[in-house]
């Protein structure tokens, strides 16, 4: 891989109908980057659950999800973005409400974190991000 940082972005509307799409070109910049076959299914299979389980809480008025998907020399992160009422970013009610909510598709926090090497949220102006990160591993 180049030393230069790669950027690709896509627009999903409100219908998951392409997330298999996403995971396949997740899984396939993650294999460009070099991470073995493991790690890079499974920033494409948690990407594609952050996704789904975003759609899934949009109402049919908003107009989808923005994801941002970078290839470092050293990681690869997958950032979910989403307008919409104010909410926790996808996966942060479980550290901030589990006593009280119950994510609906059953994707929670702790679970995203064992999967990751580090997941990022943020709320500003009404956009929240779901930013997934994986590690460049030496390959032995």
């Amino acid at each position: 891989m180049t030393t230069e940082p790669i950027r690709v972005e896509f627009h999903l509307g409100p219908h998951p109908l392409l997330l298999g799409v996403l995971r396949g070109t997740v899984q396939f910049q993650a294999a460009q980057a070099g991470f073995e076959s493991e790690p890079g299914v499974a920033i494409a299979k948690a990407s594609e659950d952050v996704c789904r389980e975003t759609l899934s809480r949009l109402s049919n008025a908003d107009d989808g999800i923005d994801v941002i998907l970078e290839a470092f020399s050293d990681r690869m992160e997958v950032s979910i973005l989403h307008r919409g009422e104010s909410v926790p970013a996808i996966g942060l009610d479980s550290f901030t409400c589990s006593s009280v909510l119950t994510p609906a598709s059953g994707i929670n926090g702790l679970e995203l974190l064992s999967r990751m090497d580090s997941v990022k949220y943020c709320t500003e102006n009404g956009q929240s991000r779901t930013t997934l990160v994986m590690l460049l591993k030496p390959q032995k």
